[in-house]
């Protein structure tokens, strides 16, 4: 078979599982499976594949057909231009937590700031946040072992510099951070989620009170032993729910500096 008709045949397949992005899927799964590029592919789509390659790009097919995430098929995804490894223990990163990164370089920081992502998953904010921002140091909490252990290795194949540990929101923390980042969950339990994300771990979806419950739990728990006076706060939740956490977090002392897309940006007042 060759690959144009191996790609045309597929994104049927998906296209008649309700799954739009069906020819993106088959092209980033011909990819993965050719170890060829994009402009490759298609400039070669005559060429015939092996036996041993239409078996197993069927066999990728089959996993997407009931929505599984082309990122756990393929083991890993893009995140502000680099790649990382996910598997069904942790979150699949989203383009919109990108803002948080850009927003972070704009901030007025000290020379060595502490940088703290709660709720790190897959490490995707942190390490990125070392890497773009080399002078920090910065720490990644997540409360699931199983989560850790994926930051840990996507910290070493990433050459980050993230110290990594097992804690609830921000329970032990003695030394105060200049920047707090997180993308908790937020999802409320009632919600109802797309076929792909109910392949993704409900520890990092769901939250009680509408989805408000680790949001406001993290806010109630900074204090000047965990953020220093002046400090930032960047949040990411779905834009209904921007109101009642700026309520929440101004009750706090902390005022409202920037509101882009998801993210919410507050100082220490």
């Amino acid at each position: 078979m060759k690959i144009a008709d191996w790609l045309k045949q597929s994104t049927l397949v998906l296209l008649n599982e309700g799954i739009t992005s069906a020819r993106l899927d088959c092209l980033i799964l011909l990819e993965y499976v050719l170890k060829k590029d994009r402009i490759f592919i298609l400039s070669h789509d005559d060429s015939l594949l092996t036996e041993a390659q239409i078996e197993q790009l069927n066999a990728y097919i089959t996993r997407r057909k009931i929505h599984e995430p082309i990122a756990y098929i393929c083991g890993s995804k893009e995140f502000y231009g680099r790649n990382f490894i996910v598997s069904p223990r942790v979150l699949i990163p989203r383009p919109e937590s990108e803002t948080i990164i850009d927003i972070l370089k704009t901030l007025q920081l000290p020379n060595d700031p502490l940088i703290i992502d709660v709720g790190t998953g897959s490490g995707a904010l942190a390490i990125t946040a070392s890497l773009e921002y080399p002078s920090a140091r910065v720490h990644g909490y997540d409360i699931d072992p199983d989560a850790l252990i994926i930051a840990t290795k996507n910290n070493k194949s990433l050459n980050g510099s993230v110290e990594f540990s097992h804690r609830d929101l921000l329970t032990g923390l003695t030394e105060p951070a200049h920047c707090i980042i997180a993308n908790l969950p937020y999802v409320a339990n009632n919600q109802p989620v797309s076929p792909d994300a109910n392949f993704e771990p409900s520890l990092a979806l769901f939250a009680d009170n509408d989805g408000l419950d680790l949001i406001y739990s993290l806010i109630d728990q900074i204090t000047e032993k965990t953020l220093v006076p002046g400090g930032y706060l960047l949040l990411e939740s779905e834009p209904r729910q921007h109101a009642r956490i700026q309520t929440h977090a101004e009750a706090k002392g902390f005022i409202l500096k920037q509101n882009i897309g998801f993210i919410q940006l507050f100082q220490q007042g």
